[in-house]
Formats: structure tokens, C-alpha cells, sequence
């Protein structure tokens, strides 16, 4: 079943609007609902095909079994199709080149092998599934790291880690198995946090070494599976916190963020940029407005199109959104801006025009209840649209494109029923002042950069 909000609905809601501060009316609203009668539904990811389509990837429990289920919705917000796979993990969802959809995660099956299964865009069909037991997965649903990526030639690689090895797992477009790419660490324990596919054949991966003074390890392999170079980031201490982000760059250089552990025991956000030979070109650490005592860690990473850095800084104190854009050449802030809302982070993407939007969650009672978030900048760091009330109640995930923002989220769980994906789809080009955020819960704050 879907909801669809069409051109007259939006006018009329739009004239309803308090004319103070216009709500950021979506141009529709997608809500996909389950026909077993009780299950628990999580946001993993959101990917848009280019007619505007939406494949939804969503974790969903019933029968205290997860399932990695994909949902597709058309470009009107019209409900097409579902499709489930029972699982132990659900590590997240990548479009292809041909359109076709990617799920990786891990089968509940003795061992918990890695699956990659891939479906038809427009049938929903299984178009093949292979699976692996060369390595475990490692993530966090909270970020949108990627586990897999598609190489130029169509091929899929998939990071995994076993004991102190980053593992590459490979495939083909027509599903069959590649040699596996191996990289031993000499540690005992690490894991692969993103993997980029290189325009060579090759791959970089980067992640955790071991907890104590294992350090962020960043690997690029040569189309071979051969080890170019291998990059340490240690911090203060060497103890790695949290996931660390890669992105390449168009000259063929990488940048990479994470927040090892500060002599004072918090996470410590910085940003550092690799050669294609594997020198170190520069390294930022982040400020903590606040103080170097309190955390800062990493909320979401991206490369802007011109090869500067996006930085979505994570503080305890200050939950505002707060994104910086670092020049990719030299590392300095280039703007460092705060919306007028915030939350803990899960989503940050950048659309063909420029802006930004920042996605994430944050406590809306005492009973421990979160509801979604979004807040939107433009190319120059100014604050533009903002919404705290999207009828979402978990993290989200977000996607941009030619079409605009799309955001998935959950509903409000109902004891004995359960809750729904729902889906959002925004425009990307609206009115930017960089007045306050517009609110829809009666609280004002002002936005600063």
C-alpha cells in the first residue's frame, strides 16, 4: 500500500501553512506497509534509479527473524513491489550500472556467510545470489558506509575481514566468483569499515586495525588484488573509535576520516589526505568548540563534486548539525556552518546543484523515543530548509539526485502491530536565506555559521 501526496494536495497544504513559517512540504510521501500483522522495520539505505525510482533496503523483523528486504517505489511515490531473505545481517543495498539492485549482508545459515544477492529493477526478481565464507562484515547501521562497490568493468567487491585480513570479495556482473583480494595486517583482530572501487580494476579499503594501538589501516589494492600501498593513522593514542570513511578523488587521490582516541579518552574527528603512491598529502584535526576533553567524532563524510571534503562533525555537547567543508587541496576549513536543529547523524549527501542535506535522529521524550531529521545547506555553507518533524521515527538514510532528496525513515512503532517504511521525496532547489530553520513543533533557534 502506498500514500501519495499529489500537486493538489501540496497546494493545499502549502496554503494551510502557518504563513509565518511555511512548512518544507515534501513533493510525496511514499508508505510501504507489511502484511505480516506484527514486525519491527529499520531504515539501511536508500538508492534512486534515474527515472526517479526509489529501492528502499529495510531490516525487518517478524517471527524474531531478520529479514533484508527490498522495497521499490516509483518515481510518483506509488508503492511497487517488496522482496525478503531471511538473514542474520543486513550490511546495506547498491544500485548497478544496468539499474539492477545489490543487497550484501549475511545468510543465517552455519558460519553466517557473506550473500550478495542481486535483483531485477523492474520485476523484482532474484537475478542471482552467491555467498562467501571468506571473511565476516563489519558495520554499523548508524552510517552509511559502503560494503560494496562496482568496479568500471561491471564487476562487485565486497570488504570483509578476517582475524588481522581485509578481504576482498568479488564477483562478476553475471554473478560469478573471482579470486579473493587478501591483506594481512600482522594484527589480530581488524575491520573493514568502506570500500571504494578505483578506475584502474583496483580498490581501496579502509577501517580498523587492532582496538588497542591497531590504528585506522587504509589499503589500496592494484587490479591484481596486489598491494599498492598501506596507510597508518594512530591519533593520539593508536586506538581506533568508530568506523573510518574513504572517497577518491577525480586526480586519483583519497581522503579519509575517522576519530581515534584523544590523550583525554573521547573520540578525536580529523580528516587526512592520500597520494596515489600513499604519501601523506595533509592532516586536519577537527575543533572542538567546545573542549579537547569532550567527544568529536565523525557523523557522516563526502567528497563535494570539486574534490573538497564534507564533514558532518559529531559533538555530545552541541547537537547541532554541524558541517565543515575542508579545501581538498590543502585540508583548511573552508566554511564551518550549524543548522538550527540536530541530532546524532546517519545521513550526509550532496545533490548535482550544490546542496547538502544532513539526516539523523534525536530523543523526543523521556521514554527513550527518537523521531527523524533533516536539515539542508547550500554549496556555500549557509543554513537553508530544516524539518523536525517528518512522521519518522528512527534514524534515516538519504539520497540524492536529479530528482531531489530522498529520505527513508520508519513510522511510530504500535505495540502488537508494529511500524512502516516510509519514504519522502523533497525537492532540492527551494528558497535558501539562511534564516532560522523551519520548525513545524513550535521551538525557534537561530542558525549560525
Amino acid at each position: 500500500m502506498s500514500v501519495h501526496i499529489g500537486k493538489a494536495a501540496l497546494v493545499a497544504a502549502l496554503f494551510l501553512a502557518r504563513s509565518a513559517a511555511a512548512q518544507w512540504e515534501p513533493q510525496w510521501i511514499g508508505v510501504w506497509q507489511y502484511d505480516e500483522p506484527i514486525r519491527a522495520v529499520l531504515p539501511i539505505g536508500v538508492r534512486t534509479g534515474a527515472d526517479g525510482s526509489v529501492f528502499a533496503a529495510i531490516d525487518v523483523t517478524h517471527h524474531s527473524r531478520a529479514h533484508a528486504t527490498l522495497a521499490r517505489f516509483d518515481a510518483d511515490g506509488g508503492f511497487a513491489w517488496t522482496r525478503e531473505h531471511e538473514v542474520w545481517s543486513f550490511a546495506g543495498a547498491e544500485l548497478l550500472d544496468d539499474g539492477r539492485v545489490a543487497l550484501v549482508g549475511e545468510n543465517k545459515v552455519d558460519g553466517a556467510p557473506v550473500f550478495v544477492r542481486v535483483y531485477d529493477p523492474q520485476s523484482g526478481k532474484v537475478v542471482w545470489e552467491r555467498e562467501s565464507t571468506s571473511g565476516r562484515l563489519e558495520f554499523d547501521q548508524r552510517f552509511d558506509t559502503r560494503t560494496l562497490a562496482v568496479a568500471a568493468n561491471g564487476d562487485l567487491l565486497v570488504r570483509a575481514s578476517d582475524g588481522g585480513d581485509f578481504v576482498v570479495i568479488r564477483y562478476d556482473a553475471a554473478g560469478n566468483a573471482l579470486p579473493d583480494w587478501r591483506w594481512t595486517s600482522g594484527g589480530e583482530d581488524v575491520s573493514a569499515s568502506e570500500i571504494v572501487a578505483l578506475p584502474d580494476g583496483g580498490a581501496i579499503v579502509s577501517g580498523q586495525g587492532d582496538s588497542l594501538g591497531g590504528g585506522y589501516l587504509t589499503v589500496r589494492f592494484d587490479a591484481q588484488g596486489n598491494e599498492v600501498f598501506t596507510d597508518i593513522e594512530l591519533g593520539d593514542l593508536g586506538n581506533p573509535l568508530g568506523p573510518s570513511h574513504v572517497v577518491a578523488d577525480a586526480a586519483g587521490d583519497f581522503l579519509v576520516a575517522a576519530s581515534p582516541e584523544s590523550s583525554f579518552g573521547v573520540p578525536k574527528a580529523q580528516v587526512w589526505k592520500i597520494a596515489a603512491d600513499g604519501s601523506r598529502l595533509w592532516t586536519r584535526v577537527l575543533t572542538n568548540p567546545q573542549d579537547d576533553f569532550s567527544s568529536l567524532d565523525i557523523g557522516g563524510f563526502a567528497r563535494a563534486g570539486d574534490g573538497d571534503a564534507l564533514v558532518e562533525a559529531n559533538s555530545v555537547i552541541d547537537q547541532r548539525f554541524r558541517l565543515l567543508r575542508l579545501d581538498g587541496a590543502s585540508g583548511d576549513v573552508l566554511w564551518d556552518s550549524t543548522a538550527a536543529i540536530g541530532g546524532s547523524p546517519s545521513a550526509l549527501v550532496q545533490a548535482p546543484n550544490g546542496r547538502i542535506l544532513v539526516g539523523g535522529y534525536a530523543f523526543i521524550d523521556s521514554a527513550g523515543h527518537v523521531g527523524g531529521r533533516i536539515a539542508e545547506f547550500d554549496a556555500d555553507g549557509t543554513p537553508c530548509r530544516s524539518s523536525a518533524d517528518l512522521g519518522m521515527f528512527s534514524n534515516v538514510a538519504a539520497a540524492a539526485g536529479p530528482h531531489g532528496w530522498t529520505v527513508l525513515g520508519t513510522s511510530e512503532y504500535v505495540q502488537g502491530v508494529g511500524n512502516d517504511a516510509v519514504v519522502r521525496r523533497y525537492d532540492a532547489n527551494g528558497p535558501c536565506d539562511g534564516a532560522d530553520a523551519i520548525f513545524t513543533d513550535g521551538f525557534e533557534a537561530a542558525a549560525s555559521r
